[in-house]
């Protein structure tokens, strides 16, 4: 536990028990997750709701109502590029679609660039960052450049809401 910078402390209390208390670093949280990029910007997905990834094709990208066609039925999906935009994006660039489950149902996700799976320690998101919905961490990767992991759940309600007031 030392090692890991981290602590243990015990309380007992006769006749009634002992608690035994571990505190370890949150940088030791480690998950699997599915790297992917929309323009200089690195997002990591959790792997274990990546589904599949599949080319954008260019009939969808005019598509205005955000649902693509999968095997016959219609999933909605969001652009990353819209949530978190970025100048550097080259919109004549091959758009990818990253399949993911939310919940019981399926969503899409259009990002540029598809890394692949990674092994990503989560760093936990300072306290000004803490409320922003559609991000439940970072990571900094090896090239030392800082990759939001995205909570997808809160992203898809995030994107609803914009969409919301803007109809508003």
């Amino acid at each position: 536990i030392e090692i890991l910078r981290g602590s243990i402390s015990i309380s007992s209390t006769p006749n009634q028990g002992t608690s035994f208390t571990l505190r370890l670093p949150l940088t030791l949280a480690i998950i699997d997750g599915f790297l992917v990029g929309v323009a200089n910007r690195r997002f990591i997905l959790p792997m274990d709701i990546v589904l599949e990834c599949l080319q954008f094709q260019d009939e969808e990208k005019e598509n205005s109502s955000r649902y693509f066609p999968l095997r016959g039925s219609l999933i909605p999906y969001i652009r990353l590029s819209q949530i978190f935009p970025d100048e550097t994006k080259d919109h004549s660039a091959r758009e990818n679609i990253v399949i993911v489950r939310n919940g019981e149902k399926k969503a899409g996700i259009v990002v540029d660039y598809l890394y692949g799976e990674y092994q990503t320690v989560v760093k936990p998101m300072g306290s000004v960052f803490r409320h922003v919905k559609g991000v439940s961490g970072s990571s900094i990767l090896g090239d030392g450049q800082v990759a939001l992991i995205l909570d997808i759940p809160s992203l898809f309600e995030r994107t609803i809401e914009i969409e919301k007031m803007s109809i508003e």
